[in-house]
């Protein structure tokens, strides 16, 4: 077995595009783009965290209420001298790199909503569950840890217990403060410290506040925490069973996590709303089960070939994990897959990835467009760059979907960096099975839900179970403060949320802003992004290690406040929008969460510059780490000023 590049000629295609079908597929992907598009825009969600009417979709399923420590042990005389908001990945890898940079375990508090750590792999716990990433570069500290992966793609509960086997060898288990959430951070600069509002909402008791104060705060909350749902007429009139992906609800459908057997759905007809990422993985598993299954798809799905298979732990050891470093070299070769220009040599990690050059237009490209009116011209070359593997994707369609009309409807018709590209070895499969129904709304969605039936194009569909797998708050939409649903309120009481979309980010590369001292960000603003996310959160998190422990070195043993310049800031900021440009191409997409479910394309052009200036680095991940680790090596801490003061604590 052997995941080297046997034949690295499939990375590219000598495929002729026929130039007039070339606009003929051109004119199919705006048609559909339209189909799609709605006036409410992102707004067409409910965030089931904000709304009291909602807000039963996001209990926690999976809490063991008598491991969870009470608030007020956890921060002795109310402080703490490092607060992590997020227990995930991002959570877990900042913790572990200022401990490797000598901050002490004990002076870090780890806090977050749910039960335990791993964020998304918390929470996420569907029958069918696995990273769209190889095993061998998302899961951190495989070296150090001496891991070998299950599988190729690692399945959800092997993810999760191994956060937690992270959280143990670096001493985290202790500090951690679980469901626990910050609701506002406010600096007070008297004092030179955030002061912070908790709440913990034990399962079974009353909700406890806290104040406390803390020195340093890093967000780490993530993109994907907050579900949402479809902002349907008559959601809450529906008597069935019902729940959204993020919350499966195993004492409905039978099993468990470990142990997917869903015998209690054997005489159920179960509706799933949604086809994408999430959906693709739990269609196969409902349509074992359940006596009827009916897909409700908007949009259709990008599905390419998986090829999941068990790990040869003798070829892990010889052909992956032989050589020191090897794991960032595995990384920083599936980077350089997103190019035009030439390829790697050799392909390490050779999948759907690798194999996509188009995914260019989503990881941001040195040589891309310099200004936005170069923009046309760029996707025009990566929509004929895409098209051989659009014309993989449909062939498959064809090959595993015997009726042809359901089929068509299967075909995706949008460039492979509009989307999350999607890969599962039989989602297109079964919809070969009897018991399963492909409803397709031609991009509208559900009119309406009644006390036992969803209704779609006029038809009514009865249904015993509806689950709602509409994915979560978009990634780019919304400030750090939003995305961990909390006030953050800086320096003049500015607060993140309004000043943010007014000005935009005054951050110096993507971590720490001018206006929230003290505070370090996880990105992905005015930083960069990957397909592999939890790349980008070690790398931020060696980052923030790296600026607060240098600070506190040049403090001597005094107290100190750390931020940016101001003029720092806004070179940064111009930094960010001239490497903006070739983001642009998510502008025309499909609705999705990478332009905003549509918004992206509408905003006015007073606030463009804002958004190029909250945008990513599209010059592509390794090219931004390049920019950093050359600012780290100069050592002079550029751009960062350190304030030494006396304490006032209250």
């Amino acid at each position: 077995m052997s995941n080297s590049s046997k034949d690295n000629a499939t990375l590219s295609t000598n495929e002729e595009v026929d130039p007039t079908q070339l606009v003929q597929i051109k004119s199919r992907y705006e048609e559909e783009r339209k189909k799609r598009l709605r006036d409410d825009g992102n707004a067409q969600f409910i965030e089931v965290a904000k709304s009291a009417q909602y807000e039963h979709f996001a209990d926690d399923p999976w809490v063991d209420p008598a491991v969870i420590q009470p608030l007020r042990a956890k921060f002795i005389n109310n402080r703490s001298e490092m607060l992590i908001i997020g227990a995930g990945w991002g959570g877990i890898q900042n913790a572990v790199r200022m401990i490797e940079a000598g901050i002490p375990a004990e002076d870090i508090r780890i806090i977050d909503p749910a039960g335990g750590f791993g964020g998304t792999w918390y929470w996420n716990r569907y029958p069918g569950l696995m990273c769209d990433i190889e095993s061998y570069t998302y899961l951190p500290y495989l070296e150090e840890m001496g891991y070998v992966p299950k599988h190729r793609y690692s399945q959800g509960e092997e993810i999760r217990e191994y956060a937690n086997l992270v959280a143990q060898k670096w001493g985290l288990i202790d500090c951690a403060v679980f469901q626990t959430q910050a609701q506002k951070i406010v600096w007070d600069d008297d004092a030179k410290e955030w002061s912070v509002d908790l709440i913990q909402r034990r399962k079974g008791q009353s909700p406890d506040t806290l104040q406390i104060r803390s020195r340093f705060v890093t967000i780490a909350a993530g993109v994907l925490n907050w579900p949402k749902l479809p902002n349907i007429l008559g959601i809450l009139d529906y008597q069935g069973d019902m729940f959204h992906s993020a919350r499966w609800a195993y004492d409905v459908t039978g099993g468990s996590p470990k142990d997917p057997v869903l015998a209690k759905l054997k005489n159920k007809r179960v509706v799933i709303v949604g086809t994408g990422a999430t959906a693709v993985q739990i269609v196969p598993q409902l349509a074992q089960w359940c006596k009827h299954l009916y897909v409700v798809q908007r949009t259709p799905a990008s599905v390419d070939v998986r090829d999941q298979r068990e790990t040869d732990e003798e070829w892990f050891h010889k052909e992956v994990a032989g050589s020191k470093g090897w794991q960032r070299e595995r990384m920083r070769n599936f980077h350089q897959h997103f190019t035009l220009g030439k390829m790697p040599a050799v392909n390490l990690v050779n999948d759907g990835w690798t194999r996509a050059p188009g995914l260019v237009g989503l990881a941001g490209y040195t040589e891309g467009p310099k200004l936005p009116e170069e923009i046309p011209a760029y996707t025009a070359r990566l929509v004929e760059i895409d098209t051989p593997r659009q014309h993989r994707i449909h062939a498959r369609v064809d090959e595993e979907v015997k009726d042809s009309v359901i089929a068509e409807k299967l075909k995706p018709w949008y460039p492979v960096w509009c989307k999350r590209p999607l890969f599962h070895d039989d989602y297109l499969k079964t919809f070969n099975q009897d018991n399963v129904t492909l409803v397709d709304t031609d991009g509208k969605g559900i009119d309406r839900m009644t006390a036992d039936s969803v209704v779609i194009g006029g038809k009514t569909y009865q249904a015993d179970v509806v689950i709602f797998a509409t994915g979560f708050l978009a990634p780019p939409a919304g400030t750090p403060s939003e995305k961990a649903n909390m006030s953050v309120i800086g320096l003049n009481g500015v607060t993140m949320s309004e000043e943010w979309p007014r000005s935009g980010p005054t951050t110096l590369h993507g971590v720490i802003d001018t206006k929230f001292p003290n505070l370090f960000l996880s990105g992905p603003q005015q930083a960069s992004t990957s397909g592999n996310y939890r790349f980008n959160l070690d790398e931020y998190a060696k980052h923030i290690s790296y600026i607060l422990t240098e600070a506190k070195r040049r403090a001597n043993g005094s107290d100190f406040v750390v931020a940016p310049s101001t003029e720092a800031a806004e070179a940064w900021g111009m930094q960010v929008m001239m490497h903006s440009a070739p983001m642009g191409v998510a502008i025309g997409c499909t609705p999705g969460y990478f332009n905003l479910e549509g918004d992206l394309d509408r905003v006015p052009s007073e606030q463009q510059m804002v958004l190029a200036r909250s945008g990513l680095w599209g010059s592509g991940i390794e090219h931004w780490l390049g920019v950093i680790e050359d600012w780290r090596a100069e050592g002079n801490m550029k751009g960062i000023v350190i304030h030494m003061h006396q304490a006032s604590r209250q």
